[in-house]
């Protein structure tokens, strides 16, 4: 999929106080993302990916690259799609206030949690150099 003609919007979440890492991943892969499918269809999110964090390879890292600040969420949600209004519109939705709201409360710190939001410049994809491009970043 060619994610740099999409905005990507992404969330950055910390579990709720005292839930493992196990149940964490497992409500949010198994019982919280498949509850929003429909819902992100029918807001036109072309496409959404949920990063589990791996702490076996978090601490790798941090043993053998000490020099390089370490992520400190618990997991990442990147969600793509053609217009950011797409996304605030799904937001604005009841099913999400009375429903998915409430169960992302189920295992997420909301108060914790944060945003951004971006585009993809993909360099390598698949293997190969990118040497086409949907966007230009030149400083000229």
């Amino acid at each position: 999929m060619d994610t740099e003609k999409f905005i990507r919007i992404t969330l950055y979440v910390q579990k709720k106080p005292g839930m493992t890492d196990e149940k964490f991943n497992e409500y949010w892969a198994h019982i919280h993302g498949p509850l929003c499918l429909e819902w992100m269809k029918k807001y036109g999110i072309v496409k959404c990916a949920q990063k589990h964090i791996n702490k076996t390879g978090t601490q790798f890292l941090k043993e053998t690259l000490p020099f390089l600040p370490l992520s400190s969420v618990d997991g990442i949600e990147d969600f793509y799609v053609r217009d950011i209004k797409d996304f605030t519109d799904a937001f604005a939705d009841e099913e999400y206030k009375k429903l998915l709201a409430p169960d992302a409360g189920e295992f997420i710190d909301a108060p914790n949690m944060f945003v951004s939001v971006g585009e993809d410049y993909v360099l390598i994809e698949n293997g190969d150099i990118k040497k086409q491009h949907q966007r230009s970043y030149h400083c000229v």
